[in-house]
């Protein structure tokens, strides 16, 4: 009896693993996977490059990886900050983009307020 048992498990052990080398492969549909980037808001692309720079300054993130995942929030951070600008702005701001001169304003506007938000954490 104890035979009988011991290969009913083994057996079916070894059809858990084998299984899925003969089922047909699902591909993903690229298009309906949620990113979590997608709905990512001003606020929490700041909070993430404050805690990346956090992380890289205590020894825990190469900085290969800092420089990329910092210039990835920082595109981020921008592409919102543009999309509020043009959401809400003042047709000043559309005409700077226009010269070149709104990215320059933006990049100083993320620096402006990731300097705030280091000031706000440090008082806490």
């Amino acid at each position: 009896m104890g035979y009988f048992v011991s290969a009913l498990i083994v057996g079916l052990c070894l059809y858990l693993v084998i299984q899925p080398f003969f089922t047909n492969k699902k591909e993903w549909r690229r298009d309906e996977v949620k990113d979590d980037l997608d709905s990512m808001t001003l606020e929490q692309a700041y909070a993430t490059i404050n805690e990346l720079e956090m992380e890289f300054n205590m020894g825990k993130l190469p900085e290969k990886d800092y420089q990329t995942l910092k210039a990835q929030y920082e595109r981020i951070a921008a592409s919102k900050l543009k999309e509020e600008a043009y959401a809400g702005g003042s047709p000043d701001k559309k005409a700077d983009s226009e010269t070149g001169k709104a990215d320059n304003t933006i990049d100083d506007e993320i620096n402006r307020e990731l300097e705030e938000m280091r000031q706000k954490r440090k008082g806490e």
